[in-house]
């Protein structure tokens, strides 16, 4: 009878130790079943197009055919350092820029598009500026301040008053 009791003692033992593999096996599936806790996401705000508002807010003048050839030149450098600021898009920059264009400018740019238009050309951001710089910055004006700039000499002029000659010269040399 001791016997029987021991045995029945034994079987108790290892069912309750397959009982506890079991359940620890349980406790890891479950564990690596429990979802990962989802990494917190940047939030990416939506992409915003730029619209003429946004472009006019920068508070550049209107562009007219009676700027000298430098100021026709800082003009368009004003639009492109704007244009970098807002991320526009080559389209946007053409929309934008002939916007600003009054009086004769606004007359000659509507001129432009239709021999563009005839020649079968590509009316874009590029063309607009080189067609705008032939006309309002032509390279004569260009020879002219790179010429000024190999004849330059102090003379007269402050160290400062020359070295802004010269740095204001220095960007028309090639």
């Amino acid at each position: 009878m001791w016997r029987i009791q021991a045995m029945a003692a034994n079987r108790r033992r290892r069912s309750s130790g397959t009982d506890d593999i079991a359940e620890a096996i349980n406790l890891m599936v479950d564990a690596m079943q429990t979802p990962v806790a989802a990494q917190p996401r940047m939030a990416i705000a939506p992409v915003r197009v730029p619209t003429v508002e946004d472009f006019v807010r920068h508070k550049l003048a209107e562009f007219t055919c009676k700027a000298s050839p430098d100021e026709a030149n800082l003009w368009l450098r004003k639009c492109k350092k704007i244009f970098k600021v807002m991320n526009c898009e080559d389209e946007q920059k053409l929309l934008f820029a002939t916007y600003l264009l009054n009086e004769d400018a606004e007359y000659w740019w509507a001129g432009m598009q239709q021999q563009m238009q005839t020649r079968e050309e590509l009316i874009d951001w590029a063309n607009f500026r080189t067609r705008f710089l032939e006309k309002y910055f032509p390279n004569t004006a260009r020879q002219d301040r790179e010429a000024e700039f190999l004849a330059l000499q102090q003379g007269d002029m402050t160290v400062l008053e020359y070295v802004n000659k010269f740095e204001h010269l220095a960007r028309y040399y090639s």
